[in-house]
């Protein structure tokens, strides 16, 4: 019975920040810390620096003391607006809830890049085998706006997000939805923003659909996308554009 209510509420979920050398990661992590104390309400943390994405995701849940925890990645710009009392639904199976983001330079709207409530069990049970970590295990989407990916402080940024993105999409086709976004990924923009970089966006969404023609869609050529490293050395290999960070 949904109506109930339970004699004790579930306390705020915890919020964790998630960073490693971003651009941005030192405003947008004021910014989240304004927003949130807001509420006056949910306990805030910081991971920072952590070697691998695997690991920086389970670190995150090891901060965490709430069953479900916010990540926030250093690339978002919270909402102001968002509700910072949400809380999942207890009655059905455990998942990872994904909110949308909007994105500034090719204006979609969908859970890339997004605020996510994982769920912190599920989180540290989960070896990263598949392209995206979150969509490995069970979820869900939440039509809610958590914030504006800002993806595009520095060439660099821009290209392997859009790099990383592309890949993920075009594996999951046929797909009618994830083939837009994909066609909206790969635009290049009518004027270049030499202070957003949306042109390399595009040509990192470019360079990822010949890589994976390239490979055949291989998955285990697909899965070092999935590390810095190698996203730099191919950056470097197909742009000559160098990281920095």
């Amino acid at each position: 019975d949904k109506s109930s209510r339970a004699m004790n509420p579930a306390p705020p979920l915890d919020v964790v920040f998630i960073s490693n050398g971003e651009r941005q990661a030192d405003n947008n992590y004021q910014h989240l810390r304004w927003a949130v104390e807001r509420a006056d309400s949910n306990r805030i943390t910081h991971v920072a620096g952590v070697n691998g994405r695997v690991s920086a995701y389970h670190a995150a849940a090891q901060m965490s003391r709430t069953d479900w925890f916010f990540a926030v990645f250093a690339k978002l710009e919270v909402d102001q607006n968002f509700d910072w009392s949400w809380q999942p639904d207890r009655l059905q199976a455990s998942k990872h809830y994904i909110f949308h983001a909007r994105n500034p330079v090719n204006g979609l709207l969908y859970g890339h890049q997004a605020m996510i409530a994982y769920n912190r069990e599920l989180v540290l049970s989960n070896p990263g085998q598949g392209l995206d970590f979150t969509l490995d295990q069970p979820h869900e989407v939440v039509p809610i706006l958590s914030g504006i990916a800002r993806y595009d402080a520095t060439p660099w940024q821009a290209w392997r997000t859009a790099f990383r993105e592309a890949l993920k999409l075009r594996h999951s086709l046929p797909d009618t939805e994830n083939e837009y976004r994909l066609r909206q990924w790969l635009k290049l923009p009518k004027s270049t923003n030499s202070l957003s970089y949306d042109q390399w966006s595009a040509w990192g969404a470019q360079d990822a659909m010949e890589y994976y023609d390239e490979v055949q869609g291989d998955f285990d050529q697909l899965r070092k996308s999935y590390e810095w490293a190698w996203l730099a050395s191919y950056a470097l290999l197909r742009r000559n554009l160098a990281a920095d960070q």
